[in-house]
């Protein structure tokens, strides 16, 4: 049998004397891996150290601490990685951000009211079910607690415990659709790469290797997607490598390229500073928002609001710091008229104006026709928002993959509706459908096959704030539930936690204020039972990002294509704005962002139009002075099939692994790939594309294929393409 990390208790006595003592608690076997807690006393606080085997392989998500005698808690402290929360006065609860993997230790301090207080203590390894036994001071017999279903027997003399229990498969995390790329794709020894991912199953937990060597474990998001920065081992050698990502079931997804040697890189001062202005784009009543930019370092600008009609509202005057930025607040009345305003800054020499929207505070109001479907059966959404602006519906099915998008029209009247017809073999599951206008977001789900299984969410009414500002978190869950709401700070140390009480439409908002926050990324935490949701916002960061890079995931797209956009900048923890403009130059959509603290940003909330034009357009990337810019194609969704491999050169070796990848094959619909060499087929490989069309596979080379050039042929109802490759 595997080892598992079972659900463990145990008496922990503490003598919190003045004079410094250890004690060992008993350690806690499961099969043949067991979870080991010590507490050691000093100066009044007691240190709780609780120890993962390296034989176990299960991690510790949660560790809780009980008084079962007289006494309670007074305070308490974590470190990284974990928050805690004081359930009642005798009960503490921590969970662990970064699950605790075999083989490593954490700890926790504590003070109680009493001198010897005793405790029990629970870990948990996150599975459902109840496994343990409870020994306490008062029963010398000891005594067995055994739940349904499981074989539990105790050892009252030596404090051990063993368990058997059924162990279900790991969920599969690897998708068909899963694709991973990194960045840079040729990345020299001991330099930090992102790996950047999408289509995986949500939540998932993933590990990175190159050849058979792991360097790096991460979890997909609540959405399938992931982004993170992992760092290529000093011992690589340059040549050919494969980046291999397995899920729990060891499916995985290869990504072949070139280990570079490497390189050094000079860089430029800024010695002129030219005046910027940044405006959010988007205001409600009672707002405050900061007006920011750039000029000459201790340069005088004049800040001038103006009303729709163009007549000066207020005029302010700011200086520029010795770095040049600049920045002042600005209050939107709670009787001010909806509308677009002004703003211009000048700085005697140059002048530069920006609009921005006074909007309702909550733009979008939208219901589904029905709780339930069935497969086959037209979803219809109906709702009110600003009339004769544009509004994005995005449907999403239970795997979190992208089945639908639609951009809608807002009548005069301020109605709209969507209209979506299910596929006869739709999965069977809890859909979502998020509907945006602007920043303005909101989120309903429908169930298919079944009853809805309402999920946690959480959204922030902005990414950025001052610490004068009060962020709204908008909270979704299981009805009438009670939910827990942490913030952690930049250092992943619990800032501030709350409850939070959902009513019975499973909705709730909950406000909270800034005054002692330091700029930096901070998080907010949302959790129900084994659920758990994060947001990260921003607080008091600035514009100067310095040199920006922004690159995308594809080089083309298809209308209603989900972009996704990953860059850096050169100063980290830095405010900056993108923005989508077709090749008409109109700018499709814009939204701000930020690097965190590695320099390294990512969104995934842009999608094309399902209207959008074939054609080039353009991704933009701006903070005060600072721009990067970068294509991308648009193609017609009547396109023909397209073809391309893993590797721009075309060239591989025996043994390589090649992907084949393409796009417009039709929906769902049936692809063969082909590889010929010298008019003889050498191998055939049957596949089927997405539902946008898209297809992968991978091919091995074989061993005892000749050298040379052959052509991979990939055919659908959409046609036939075909590609060079070359075997050397």
């Amino acid at each position: 049998m595997s080892n598992v990390l079972l659900r463990s208790f145990i008496v922990l006595a503490l003598l919190l004397g003045s004079v410094f003592t250890t004690y060992v608690a008993y350690p806690v076997y499961a099969d043949s891996g067991f979870v080991t807690v010590t507490a050691t006393n000093s100066g009044g606080q007691t240190m709780i150290s609780v120890s993962n085997s390296a034989n176990n392989t299960g991690n510790i998500v949660s560790f809780t601490l009980q008084i079962t005698g007289e006494g309670s808690f007074k305070s308490f402290n974590i470190q990284n990685d974990w928050t805690g929360t004081k359930t009642s006065p005798t009960t503490l609860a921590f969970s662990a951000i970064t699950p605790l993997a075999p083989g490593m230790t954490t700890s926790f301090g504590i003070k109680t009211d009493q001198q010897a207080p005793t405790m029990t203590w629970k870990t948990s390894d996150g599975e459902s079910g109840q496994i343990g036994v409870q020994q306490t001071s008062s029963n010398q017999g000891g005594g067995t607690i055994q739940q349904p279903g499981k074989n539990v027997s105790s050892n009252q003399s030596t404090g051990k415990t063993s368990a058997t229990k059924t162990i279900q498969q790991p969920p599969k995390g690897i998708l068909d659709t899963s694709t991973f790329r990194i960045i840079p794709a040729t990345p020299s020894p001991n330099s930090h790469i992102r790996v950047v991912g999408f289509s995986f199953s949500a939540l998932t937990n993933l590990d990175l290797y190159i050849g058979n060597d792991k360097i790096g474990s991460f979890s997909s998001d609540g959405n399938g997607n992931f982004v993170t920065t992992v760092l290529v081992p000093a011992s690589e050698q340059p040549g050919s490598v494969n980046f291999i990502l397995k899920d729990q079931q060891n499916d995985q997804k290869t990504f072949s390229t070139n280990i570079k040697a490497p390189s050094s890189r000079n860089s430029s001062l800024v010695t002129n500073i030219p005046l910027t202005l940044n405006v959010d784009p988007i205001y409600h009543r009672g707002e405050t928002k900061t007006i920011n930019g750039t000029d000459n370092p201790q340069s005088t600008i004049t800040i001038t609001l103006l009303d729709p009609k163009g007549n000066p509202i207020t005029t302010s005057v700011v200086q520029s710091d010795k770095d040049g930025n600049y920045a002042m607040k600005n209050v939107v009345p709670t009787d001010r008229i909806f509308g677009k305003y002004s703003v211009t800054a000048s700085d005697g020499k140059n002048q530069v104006t920006k609009q921005y929207n006074v909007v309702t505070t909550h733009n979008i109001s939208v219901v589904s026709s029905a709780t339930r479907y069935e497969p086959g059966q037209i979803v219809i959404i109906n709702g009110t928002s600003i009339s004769n602006q544009i509004v994005h519906f995005v449907v999403t099915d239970p795997t979190n993959q992208v089945i639908y998008s639609k951009d809608a029209n807002v009548t005069s009247a301020g109605t709209v509706s969507m209209s979506y017809q299910l596929d006869d073999s739709a999965i069977k599951g809890t859909y979502e459908v998020t509907v945006t206008q602007g920043t303005d977001l909101v989120t309903i789900f429908f169930g298919v096959g079944q009853d809805v299984s309402q999920p946690i969410t959480a959204t922030l009414d902005k990414i950025s704030y001052q610490n004068t500002d009060n962020p709204v978190v908008s909270i979704t869950g299981p009805p009438s539930s009670t939910l827990n709401l942490i913030i952690v700070d930049p250092s992943d140390t619990q800032k501030f936690a709350d409850i939070v009480n959902l009513g019975s439409s499973g909705q709730a908002t909950y406000s909270f204020n800034l005054t002692s926050y330091t700029p930096g990324i901070y998080s907010a935490v949302v959790s129900h039972a084994e659920e758990k949701v994060q947001v990260p916002f921003a607080v008091g960061l600035s514009t100067n990002t310095g040199k920006i890079s922004l690159s995308i995931v594809k080089n083309s797209y298809l209308p209603g294509d989900n972009i996704i956009i990953i860059g850096t900048t050169a100063n980290a923890n830095s405010l900056l704005q993108i923005s989508l403009t077709d090749p008409n130059g109109q700018i499709v959509k814009t939204e701000q962002t930020f690097s965190d603290k590695t320099g390294h940003f990512s969104s995934f909330d842009f999608n094309l139009p399902s209207t959008a034009i074939p054609g080039t357009w353009k991704l933009d990337g701006t903070s005060g002075v600072n721009h990067s810019s970068v294509p991308l194609i648009v193609k017609s969704s009547k396109q023909a099939i397209t073809i391309s491999l893993d590797r721009a050169s075309g060239a591989y070796t025996r043994g390589d692994i090649v992907t084949i990848s393409g796009t417009d094959a039709g929906v769902t619909a049936e692809v063969t790939i082909t590889i010929n060499g010298n008019s003889t087929v050498i191998d055939k490989l049957p596949t089927s594309s997405t539902n946008r069309g898209d297809y992968s596979t991978a091919w091995q080379v074989p061993r005892n294929v000749n050298p040379g050039t052959y052509t991979v042929e990939a055919s659908s109802v959409t046609g036939k393409a075909t590609i060079s490759m070359t075997i050397q």
